[in-house]
Order: structure tokens, then C-alpha cells, then sequence
């Protein structure tokens, strides 16, 4: 018998071979196979192998669990026969596989060599799909490993790996397309790939073409998810809101259904209004910082027993200069004069001559101040509430529903819910929200209970909305102003060189996003042209010649604090428009002003992105100044309001949906960001596009968000995107800068007069707040000072992020820059 089995391979391939018995041994061997294969599929279908995920049960936790190496090594341990028979199956024709790998090596050697990355022409091969996304994996440079991986030495490897990914992929596929028709209940893939369908609004008859192809659960089991999903949701809410540790912000919703059917009971009022909400954990919050609502409540100007020498000083104007003093640099320059030389440096490495992007590696980031940890925020999206917060009395409506949702309250009133006690909670909004809350706890003053007083509720003001604005009083001053085309030099005639179709839209209702855009591209030119003013000077006949010179990055950096202090304005501008006319230059003078207030608007916007909360403060006192000057009292009394806020207050006021460093973003544009998914991802499509839906959708958002990244990563999809590669503004950054040459933008030209002079503004408005009114003005603002809220504020925002910059999903949207 041993030397049967020492033999049995030999025995067995004489009787495949021999005519009478190959059919018969055939039939044997595919009937044992099959009966193994049978079994293995059996035994992996049992639910103790993890792959069963009820639908009316599913979790969040059960979602982000789907992981396609565990569910692959589970498979492959299991049922190893099966799996490997799919591994052999999916490269079953060997001769063309051997020649896609021939001809990947190929490619390869010569790209290596430094020839061209094309394909070779004299090897006789089949065209394939996954050629053609090997060389479009090459063009792009995508990374397709993790990034706590070893990352693959070269292309070759890297595409090898992602191909043997791809591979385990389908390998799961099938499998489970297998064990969900053996066991219903086994439909670990169907689950999670049912929810990613109805997140990303696909139509039914699509959902159950792929139910049909065992590739999702019914549609009624989706639905059945999504309802386990809310319930879940509301569990999350409870337990983040009675933590006491969380922060709220919420914001207006308007969409117009326009495929609404008018009826006599509903009119044809299509646009329905409502109020979204989230809460935020905090973060660094030390043992009892929270704990004073009564010490508050004490010295508020809210409360009517109170005294007046309780109630704390208004912050001055004067306490506001001496904000983050700062000791003598070796420069010379103060903080502020060190952004702008860092600036101006960035722009012309970035920018500039491309022989001088070498020198990116050493440009680093302008000094911290202040900055905020880099850590993962978290939200928990509140249910959205069929109310608009238009009134105080709404707004009070909204808050109750809020905490409602998150179980906070006063105990002896609201049964089975955390009660509030001695705690503050931080709510974050806009300007008009902040209004209408201090309107209501006006108005409840005279309350007998905390909580019906709501003297537990601490407003923070959006800092996105505060950027907004800064982009609207630039709007104002250099654009919008009576006679600025007569000047050919003003903003508006320089931004017809590179929008010449816009100048209209720009002049009458830019959005923010737009005029965010003109600030941005006209900086960059206008900078770039500093410059060559400073090459010509060093002997050279342009910056590109100046660039062959090879300078060294030290030069670069003296010369950049040179052209800091020579052209951007400072407290010297008053001296010299006070000047003797035939020595002043006016046009140089109005290009001055716009270059410092460009720079405080692009260090305003870094240090958001940055989490420099103390730069971000550092500069409330000149955005004061130019709120005051150009009319918007009511932003700039905020602000003076706002400044020596808590500590807890500094460290949250801005979040990082991502984790990254750079990719911090305001509480407020989180909001916005979140009507945006609401308003046109995850609130239906079409006949399902509507307010019960939208609803029903808005505490879910998260989830959603998190299961169509994680089944991008699955399927081998991170490396797509919806995001535009950044636009190629070389040509029209060229046009304008030969504009600005011709017409001598930055020369001082002793004498040069001008049909419109920008106004002081920043003077202005500091006389107007070291003025009587300036001085109390954070306490009592009622001026008519036209409107407050930006004009572009109410049009879509985006998401998704890159470390540096808000990424964008629409075009047409706020949060997109």
C-alpha cells in the first residue's frame, strides 16, 4: 500500500490519460471536488465566521469593521480550496499574462533609462484594460499603498500590488456572491455595498440589478439598515450630549423643490426652510472649566440684580494693541512684516520662475503664535428640525429641540434627561445667529430656573463667516466703491485682464468664492511684480533672468524682507499721502493699500487653515479697524467682543476633519459643509428629494461620508476624486503682469496722479473706535450699516479637504476655496 501512495500521482495520470478510464477518473474527481468545494462554502456561510450582518441590526461600528484583508484571510483559511480555485481561475490564460508582464518590464527599463513611458511597439500583444491603467497609474504618481505600509520601490512593484489587490478583491466578490445564495444571512459584502448604494443616491432599479447579481442586499433591507443606522444615531447623540463635554453649532437650511407638485393646501411655495445642527466634542478642557453658569450669571449685564461694579470692563481698544506683544527680532521686521516677507517668497517659489521651485523644501511656515493641537475632530450630526430660525422665539425652539436630541436638560422639569446644572455650553454660529441668541436671552432675562433663562449658553462666533466678511470689506472698499474704473490701476481693471467676461458679476454680487479667487490670483501677480521691480534694480532685465542667476535662498529671503517694508503700506501712510503733490505718486499709493490689506486678508486665511488661533486673534485688531471703516460695525463689535474668550473656548473654535496638520477649518464652515451633503448628496434625488427625506437622511451624514471612503479603499478607488486638478494660471497670471508692466503699477513715479484714491480705511475706522461710540460699541450696536452678512454666504460649500485648502465638490460654492 506504501508504494501505491508513493505512486499515486504516476497511477492517477495513466488513468486520466488512458481512453477507457479518463472519462470515469474525470467524473470522480469533480464530484469529490465539487462535494469539498460544497463543504467549505457551507463552513464558511456559519455565522460564527463573522460574515453575517443583519441588516435591521447593522451598526456603525459593524460598517467600518468591513475590512478586505480580514474578510480575505477568513476566506482563505476556511474554505482554502475555493479560494484558491478563484485565484487560479481569475489568470487562467497564462500565455497572456506571462506577455502583459513582458511588456510591463519593458516599459519599465525604458522609462528607467529615461526614454519615453510608451508602449513597445514590436511585441505582438492584446490590448488590455489593465495596461492601460498601468500607464495612467504612471502618469498621475498615486500612491495605491496605505500609509502605514512599506511603500513598493518603483512603479513595477507598485503596480503588481495594486493588481494583486484588485485580484483579492474579485476574489471576495465571488466568493460572496457564493456563500449570501447558500446563506442569506451570510451578506457581509451585500450590507456594506447596499448602504454605499443608497448613500450615493442610486436609482432602485439599479439597487436591485445588483441585489439580483448577488452584489447587494433589496432594497427593503437597505431601508431596514438605514433605520437601524438612525436608532443608532440617536443613541450616539444621547451619549455625546450627556457628556456635558460638547459643543453645538447650527445654521439656516433653504432648499427650493422644485419638482414639488403645487396643491391648494400647499400653495406653490416650493422653498422650505429649516435648521441643521452638530455637536463637537471638546478638546483640552481642564477639570471645572466648564462648571459657571452661576458665576456668570452673576456679573452678566443680562442679569437685573445684578450691580454695576460686577459686571467685567468691555475689552479696549488700547488692551487690544498690547494682544501678543511681541521682543525685537534680528530682522528688524515685526511678526506681521515677517508673514508678508514669507509671502512674498512663497509666491515667487511657487509661482515665480519654475528654476526656482527648488527651493519649496526650505520655504518651512511662518512662525506659530499660538497654535491649536492637531487632532481628529469628531462630530455627531443633530437631526435637522422643520423650523426656521428666523426669530428669537425659533431659534429658542431649535436650541430646546437640540438638546432634546442629546438629552441634556433641567431634571426637574424634562424627565430622563443629563441635567444641565452649573455647566456652560458653547454654541457656535454666525453673526445673525449670535443676534437673535442674545435677542432670546434678553427676552427670557427674567426667568425664574437656569434653564429656562438659558443663562447655560455661551455664543462663539464662526470664524468662517468672519473670513467672509473680511473678503466683503475688500469687496467694498476696492471694487464696489463709486469711481474705481477711472483708476487703470484699480482692482477692478486688473481683474478684466483675467476675467474680462466677469466684471459685472465681480462688480454688482461676486459670492465669496469668487471674489476669495480675485483676492488670491491678483495678489499673486501683483507680488510676482515686486519682484521684478527688485530683479531690475539687481541689474537683471526680468525675474526669469534674474531666476537663471541661480540665487541662493538666503538672498531670497533678504530680498523678500526688502520688499515687505518698501511695498506694502504701513503706519506711515498718512505722512505720505500728507506729502507735497509733485513727490507723491497716488497710483503706487492706492497699490500700497490694496497689497497690506490682501496680506492681512491671505494671514487671516492661513492662520485658520494653520489652527493659529493666536495669529487669528493677532488680527482682530486691524480687520476692527477696517470693519469700523467701511461699515460693518456690527462684525467689528464682535470681534472686540470676542478677544480674551476662554481658553477652552480658543483651543475648540476651530476643528480638523481631517487630522492633518494645515487642514484646520472653522466650526461654521462644518455646518456649511454639512447643508451641502444634506442639501445635494444625501438628501435624495429627484420624486425622493424631500423634506421627510432630508430629514429622516441628516444624522446619518457622517456615516455615509465614512462608508463611500471606505468602500473607495476597498475597491481600489481612493486615487479618484471628484476634485479638479488645480487650474494652469501661468498664461493668465503672464497677461496681467504685462498689464501691470505697461502701465508701471509699482514704480514710484514721482508726481503720477489719479482719478480715484482708495480711502484710508484702516485710519478711519481706527478714529471711529477711539471715539466715544468706538468705545462702547461692543455692548450696544444699532446702526443701520447695511447688510452684515455677506452677500455670497448663502451659496453651496464643500468638503473634503486637502491639507492646505478646502477642497471643492460644486462650483458654485462658499466653502469650495
Amino acid at each position: 500500500m506504501a508504494r501505491v501512495v508513493m505512486c499515486l500521482d504516476e497511477i492517477l495520470d495513466i488513468l486520466a490519460k488512458h481512453p477507457s478510464t479518463s472519462k470515469q477518473l474525470s467524473k470522480w474527481a469533480h464530484a469529490v471536488t465539487t462535494r469539498t468545494y460544497m463543504s467549505e462554502i457551507a463552513t464558511l456561510s456559519r455565522q460564527e465566521n463573522g460574515l453575517h450582518y443583519l441588516a435591521s441590526g447593522i451598526t456603525e461600528e459593524k460598517l467600518q469593521s468591513f475590512e478586505i484583508e480580514n474578510i480575505s484571510e477568513v476566506m482563505s483559511k476556511t474554505a482554502p480550496g475555493v479560494w484558491e480555485l478563484f485565484s487560479r481561475l481569475l489568470t487562467a490564460d497564462t500565455q497572456l499574462q506571462s506577455r502583459r508582464e513582458r511588456r510591463r518590464r519593458q516599459g519599465q527599463e525604458k522609462v528607467d533609462s529615461g526614454g519615453k513611458e510608451s508602449v513597445i511597439s514590436d511585441v505582438d500583444m492584446e490590448p488590455s484594460h489593465a495596461d492601460e491603467r498601468y500607464w495612467e497609474f504612471y502618469d498621475e504618481i498615486v500612491p495605491i499603498v496605505e500609509e502605514d505600509e512599506d511603500e513598493p520601490e518603483d512603479v513595477h512593484d507598485q503596480l503588481l500590488y495594486r493588481e494583486r489587490r484588485i485580484t483579492t478583491v474579485k476574489q471576495v466578490v465571488c466568493m460572496s456572491v457564493l456563500l449570501q445564495s447558500t446563506n442569506a444571512r451570510c451578506n457581509a459584502l451585500q450590507t456594506v455595498t447596499g448602504v454605499f448604494l443608497h448613500s450615493c443616491n442610486t436609482p432602485e432599479t439599479v439597487r436591485e440589478f445588483l441585489a439580483h447579481a448577488g452584489l447587494s442586499v433589496s432594497s427593503s433591507s437597505i431601508n431596514n439598515a438605514v433605520a437601524s443606522l438612525s436608532e443608532q444615531s440617536v443613541k450616539r447623540m444621547r451619549e455625546t450630549g450627556r457628556t456635558l463635554m460638547a459643543a453645538y453649532a447650527y445654521d439656516n437650511l433653504d432648499i427650493d423643490l422644485k419638482h414639488s407638485v403645487p396643491t391648494l393646501e400647499k400653495g406653490q411655495d416650493t422653498l422650505i426652510h429649516l435648521t441643521t445642527g452638530t455637536m463637537l466634542p471638546l478638546h483640552d478642557v481642564p477639570d471645572g472649566a466648564l462648571d459657571c453658569s452661576k458665576e456668570m450669571w452673576e456679573h452678566s449685564t443680562l442679569n437685573p440684580d445684578v450691580q454695576r461694579s460686577q459686571i467685567p470692563p468691555v475689552v479696549t481698544i488700547e488692551q487690544l494693541v498690547g494682544l501678543y506683544s511681541e521682543s525685537a527680532h534680528p530682522s528688524g521686521l515685526n511678526r506681521r512684516q515677517r508673514y508678508n516677507a514669507w509671502k512674498f517668497l512663497e509666491t515667487l517659489v511657487l509661482y515665480g520662475p519654475e528654476t526656482l521651485q527648488k527651493h519649496r523644501v526650505k520655504l518651512g511656515e511662518p512662525e506659530e503664535v499660538e497654535a491649536i493641537p492637531v487632532q481628529k475632530t469628531s462630530q455627531v450630526p443633530l437631526s435637522t428640525i422643520d423650523i426656521a430660525p428666523s426669530t428669537a422665539a425659533q431659534n429658542s425652539e431649535a436650541l430646546e429641540a437640540f438638546f432634546k436630541q442629546a438629552g441634556v436638560g433641567d431634571a426637574s422639569e424634562i424627565p430622563h434627561v443629563r441635567d444641565i446644572g452649573n455647566n456652560v455650553v458653547l454654541v457656535f454660529g454666525d453673526l445673525l445667529t449670535g443676534e437673535r441668541i442674545r435677542s432670546l436671552l434678553e427676552s427670557r432675562s427674567e426667568e425664574k430656573t437656569p434653564w429656562r433663562r438659558f443663562q447655560f449658553i455661551v455664543y462663539v462666533m464662526g470664524l468662517f463667516h468672519l473670513k467672509m466678511a473680511c473678503a466683503d470689506a475688500l469687496w467694498r472698499i476696492f471694487i464696489h466703491a463709486k469711481g474705481v474704473r477711472d483708476d487703470e490701476n484699480s482692482l477692478i481693471n486688473h481683474v478684466g485682464q483675467i476675467r474680462p467676461k466677469e466684471t459685472v458679476k465681480i462688480e454688482t454680487n461676486p459670492g465669496f468664492r469668487r471674489m476669495h479667487e480675485v483676492i488670491q490670483h491678483t495678489g499673486i501677480v501683483s507680488r510676482l511684480d515686486c519682484w521684478r521691480i527688485m530683479a531690475k534694480r539687481n541689474n537683471f532685465s526680468s525675474l526669469e533672468d534674474f531666476a537663471q542667476s541661480d540665487p541662493s535662498f538666503e538672498t531670497l529671503q533678504r530680498m523678500s524682507e526688502e520688499i515687505a517694508v518698501e511695498f506694502v503700506a504701513s503706519s506711515e501712510m498718512s505722512d505720505l499721502r500728507q506729502g507735497i503733490d509733485n513727490q507723491r505718486d497716488e497710483v503706487h499709493e492706492n497699490l500700497l493699500m490694496r497689497q497690506q490689506y490682501f496680506l492681512l486678508y491671505e494671514e487671516m486665511s492661513y492662520a485658520l487653515n494653520a489652527g493659529d488661533i493666536g495669529r487669528v486673534e493677532s488680527l482682530f485688531l486691524p480687520w476692527i479697524f477696517i470693519f469700523q471703516g467701511c461699515g460693518k460695525h456690527k462684525y467689528a463689535a464682535e470681534m472686540q467682543r470676542s478677544v480674551f474668550g476662554s481658553q477652552v473656548i480658543r483651543m475648540n473654535i476651530l476643528c480638523n476633519p481631517t487630522g492633518k496638520k494645515g487642514a484646520f477649518r472653522a466650526i461654521d464652515w462644518l455646518v456649511e459643509h454639512n447643508n451641502l451633503y444634506i442639501k445635494r448628496i444625501y438628501g435624495g434625488k429627484y420624486s425622493n428629494h424631500q423634506k421627510e427625506r432630508i430629514i429622516e437622511e441628516s444624522p446619518l451624514i457622517e456615516v455615509y461620508k465614512n462608508i463611500r471612503i471606505q468602500l473607495e479603499k476597498v475597491f481600489c478607488l481612493d486615487h479618484k476624486t471628484t476634485r479638479h486638478s488645480p487650474p494652469k494660471m501661468k498664461v493668465t497670471f503672464n497677461k496681467l503682469g504685462e498689464y501691470m508692466v505697461k502701465n508701471k503699477s509699482h514704480v514710484w513715479i514721482p508726481g503720477r496722479t489719479t482719478n480715484y484714491t482708495v480711502p484710508d480705511i484702516m485710519g478711519m475706522g481706527m478714529n471711529v473706535a477711539m471715539t466715544k461710540k468706538g468705545a462702547v460699541n461692543t455692548e450696544d450696536v444699532d446702526m443701520d450699516d447695511g447688510t452684515e452678512e455677506y452677500e455670497g454666504g448663502n451659496e453651496e460649500l464643500e468638503v473634503e479637504g486637502g491639507a492646505n485648502e478646502e477642497l471643492e465638490v460644486e462650483d458654485d460654492g462658499d466653502l469650495d476655496v
